[in-house]
């Protein structure tokens, strides 16, 4: 059995003032740090993240924004910057775009890196993970790695005051890993390491059931409360060691493939938020897989919070939608389905989620 794997963990901390943990933990991996981060995810966390490093030896070597997509030019460009190059470790700041392409030129550089995510729109705080996009923002590829961040640090005073709309499109996206990967893994033999992304995956889905609504109410009101945490913790870290944990089949099919397709279609530019178009997914998937009940559940907690039950609330025609299914059928994510999916029964699941929407209105 030689050498077969290694697993790495992100430790975190959770709590209104998680950045004075900077302190304790990120002098151990050098002396000095740059920040690389989104332009207002910098702007909400450099007074704390000084304010934090104030008498421990630490020192910022510059503050680089990100420069709006995690793309091979911008991590090109930010590598070869002289505060990177001079730094210890790295702060990654902001959103995913942001983290994601401090995480890769962190790869790059062979620097450890630490995150301070300031929305909860996805996994990338805790993933190894990266996305990478074009520099006009349509999907590329992934940047796959075994190294996680050393911390994650979740400051809930700071991600509350961001716009619900990230919320929204963390949920989503998060309640898709419990459901692709278990339908994915069906009737598989699994080994530890897929097991244990599986198995954690439950836990992507019932705290959300739990806390989701309450959630979503504070965080339009800039409230943290014990839901908003536990919902971040959900989007956040549970999400992420299920991305580590659990092979990339496992991690996204139909429901990140229609994300995929949609976000490159024009009529879908203001509807781009990875989680919606993600739910939207999740409705196709459920009913693909004759999950009627599981639909309906699903169905209702989205009205409930404001993710797309439609068609129509994705921003995509019929034609979209068409075309979409078309490529759909075709892609990798799909075909590791335990069963093949065909356009057929994709059309056919869209038309009971238009006729089932009409009933409820």
């Amino acid at each position: 059995m030689k050498d077969r794997y290694t697993m790495i963990f992100p430790n975190y901390t959770i709590g209104v003032e998680a950045y004075e943990k900077i302190r304790e933990v990120c002098p151990r991996c050098g002396k000095s740090v740059v920040v690389v981060g989104g332009r207002k995810g910098i702007e909400a966390a450099q007074e704390k993240m000084v304010r934090a490093v104030e008498g421990v030896g630490l020192e910022f070597t510059g503050f680089i924004h990100a420069g709006g997509q995690s793309s091979d030019e911008n991590i090109e460009r930010i590598s070869e910057d002289s505060a990177v190059q001079e730094a210890d470790m790295i702060f990654a700041v902001g959103g995913g775009k942001a983290i994601d392409t401090a995480k890769a030129v962190a790869h790059r550089q062979n620097k450890p890196y630490f995150t301070f995510p300031t929305v909860a729109g996805s996994c990338a705080a805790a993933a190894s993970i990266a996305t990478i996009y074009t520099p006009d923002g349509k999907f590329q590829d992934y940047l796959y790695s075994t190294i996680p961040p050393v911390h994650v640090f979740l400051c809930s005073r700071i991600m509350a005051q961001a716009p619900v709309e990230y919320l929204l499109r963390g949920i989503g996206d998060t309640m898709a890993k419990y459901y692709e990967a278990a339908i994915a893994s069906r009737g598989r033999k699994l080994q530890h390491r897929d097991g244990m992304g599986i198995a954690l995956s439950r836990m992507c889905l019932d705290p959300l059931y739990a806390y989701g609504e309450q959630a979503v109410a504070d965080n339009r009101r800039h409230v943290v409360s014990p839901a908003f945490e536990e919902v971040i913790l959900a989007i956040v870290m549970t999400s992420g060691l299920v991305s580590n944990f659990a092979a990339p089949e496992f991690n996204g099919h139909i429901a990140h493939q229609l994300f995929v397709e949609l976000a490159d279609l024009p009529a879908s530019e203001q509807c781009r938020q990875h989680g919606g178009l993600v739910a939207y997914g999740i409705l196709l998937l459920l009913l693909c897989d004759g999950q009627e009940e599981e639909f309906k559940r699903f169905y209702a907690f989205c009205q409930s919070i404001g993710l797309p039950t439609c068609r129509e609330e994705t921003c995509a025609s019929e034609e979209d939608i068409q075309r979409v299914f078309r490529a759909t059928e075709k892609k990798q994510d799909v075909r590791i389905m335990p069963y093949k999916v065909t356009q057929d029964m994709l059309h056919e699941a869209a038309k009971k989620i238009e006729a089932y929407h009409s009933e409820q209105k």
